[in-house]
């Protein structure tokens, strides 16, 4: 076969088997207790199985040997994919115990070292990167620290972007079509397989996560996705020499994210294991953006970084145009959301700057102070026109406007929220008028 065509039916491959696998382990979720409750941060309102990751996990690997034993001429190199399978079981399982148990971050931090020395012990560590106008640096006794580094940054990164439905598995998408993109390019046929394989599989998971029969990643499978990422990358940086500015642009996001995350807990005198709902995402939603379009824009952005990466390394300039195109509809997404914030006093900059993590200025002069993520979502739901209601059958219909009331500007109401306790809003919350 091909080797244009390989990269198409791994993609097809691991699609198929993760779609079929998705729904069972869904029910083993269920069945395992391995669920992720509604409360606290979470967005959502029932519970969801976080199982994904594993599904993810036998797709592409079941994908792989059947690729390798009736579509592929030549054996894969299985000595090389022993190691990832090996240290993507110990991660899965951590992920697994998360998931199911609960540890604590620090802990956790600590089986990521182990997998990562185990790793680096077997040759997966970096000898040299590649930089533009700079070239390539010999690294030294620098390897293993930016290795360490490397691999904690992408496993870390991953599960902490992992906050919204459609979010790390669609960055993980764009990443995986980059690497294939400068795989093929590069003739690193192996890489370019498993990228395919990675984005088939993961797309598969995607359709799941978004429907309603949900299913979560997971701590287990976040982690999963940033050791595979991490690794692909770094056999591209050494065996191909990629620039390592080329290989990060689909990485934009979850870097930061995480960056800008160290240095808020730092800035806040708090504990970098601390969970919270202030990432780059929840700050979107905080801001008046829908779950959806929060995750539209962040992956508008990264397709965009993308984009602008593959123009650079294939030297194609025409890539430009739908880069741009990228990075204009998320631009576009954003000045809509302003308009609608206009009538708070917030400018464009204060918006900026607490988005991007720089300023807490929007937050702390707004009443989203003390709340949750989770039910400001409630809240955007509880604002949205709701169907017509219509009476009873043999009465005359009556349609009720949807539109919700207004009220002058600066009257504050208070809602229940539906614990008993009264949440002040900074609207009136729709309700359906007595039908006479």
């Amino acid at each position: 076969m091909e080797r244009g065509i390989v990269p198409l039916v791994s993609f097809g491959v691991a699609f198929v088997m993760s779609w079929l696998v998705q729904p069972h382990f869904r029910n083993l979720g269920f069945l395992t207790e391995i669920v992720d409750h509604p409360g606290g941060r979470r967005t959502h309102r029932e519970p969801v199985p976080r199982t994904g990751g594993m599904a993810i996990f036998i797709a592409f690997f079941c994908a792989l040997y059947f690729l390798d034993h009736f579509v592929l001429d030549r054996s894969l190199p299985w000595s090389w994919l022993a190691i990832i399978i090996s240290a993507g079981l110990v991660i899965l399982a951590l992920g697994v115990g998360d998931d199911r148990f609960g540890i604590h971050a620090e802990k956790k931090l600590y089986g990521q070292l182990v997998i990562i020395l185990g790793m680096m012990l077997l040759g997966q560590r970096f000898e040299s990167i590649t930089l533009p106008v700079i070239g390539t640096i010999g690294l030294g006794g620098w390897a293993w620290p930016f290795t360490m580094l490397w691999y904690l940054g992408f496993i870390n990164s991953m599960n902490l972007i992992d906050g919204l439905d459609g979010l790390a598995s669609g960055i993980s998408i764009l990443a995986a079509v980059l690497l294939a993109a400068v795989a093929l390019a590069v003739g690193a046929a192996t890489s370019a397989l498993l990228a395919t394989t990675l984005a088939g599989a993961s797309l598969a998971f995607l359709s799941w996560n978004v429907s309603s029969r949900k299913i979560f990643l997971g701590d287990s499978g976040s982690m999963w996705m940033g050791l595979v990422l991490g690794t692909l990358m770094l056999d591209l940086a050494q065996g191909a020499s990629v620039s390592l500015l080329v290989l990060l642009a689909p990485m934009i996001v979850p870097i930061w994210d995480t960056a800008t995350t160290i240095l808020r807990r730092y800035r806040h005198r708090t504990s970098l294991f601390t969970a919270d709902d202030n990432h780059l995402h929840h700050r979107l939603v905080r801001l008046g953006f829908s779950p959806a379009r929060a995750v539209a824009t962040l992956l508008l952005v990264t397709a965009g970084s993308s984009l602008f990466a593959l123009s650079d390394f294939l030297g194609l300039a025409w890539l430009g145009l739908p880069a741009m195109a990228a990075w204009m509809a998320a631009a576009q997404l954003g000045a809509l959301q302003h308009l609608k914030n206009r009538g708070s006093g917030w400018d464009l900059f204060t918006e900026l700057s607490y988005v991007l993590g720089f300023d807490d200025g929007v937050y702390i002069q707004s009443d989203l102070v003390g709340r949750r993520v989770a039910e400001i979502i409630d809240l955007q739901a509880a604002r949205q026109p709701g169907p017509p209601v219509k009476k009873a059958a043999g009465a005359e219909l009556n349609v009720v406007d949807p539109e919700p009331p207004k009220r002058p500007v600066g009257d504050r109401r208070t809602a229940d929220r539906g614990d008993g306790h009264a949440a002040e809003d900074d609207a009136v919350l729709p309700s359906p008028r007595d039908l006479q």
